[in-house]
């Protein structure tokens, strides 16, 4: 008879990620969408010249946010989880 402690363990066993890189992966996609919505705004049409589409904000700090999402995406998958640390130190024992 199993326990749920054995499902526990189990389930953990089946997760490719383990928590600190789901929230590294989660603040990364939060900046992604940060800088996006730091890039939206009115465009210029035929009859007026916006000027505001070569702002700062939109030419430089938002392809920035989202470039620094993409490679904290990047981080989040490479990083050392929790589980890949106990591992090593079992077997070092």
């Amino acid at each position: 008879m199993k326990t749920s402690s054995n499902k526990t363990s189990t389930n953990e066993n089946r997760l490719a990620l383990c928590r600190s890189n789901w929230l590294i992966i989660i603040t990364a996609c939060l900046l992604i969408v940060a800088g996006l919505v730091l890039m939206a705004g009115s465009g210029s049409t035929s009859g007026m010249f916006n000027t505001d589409i070569f702002s700062t904000r939109r030419v430089v700090v938002a392809p920035l946010l989202c470039l620094g999402g993409y490679l904290l995406v990047v981080v989040g998958i490479c990083w050392p989880g929790a589980k890949e640390t106990r591992i090593k130190a079992e077997n070092e024992k």
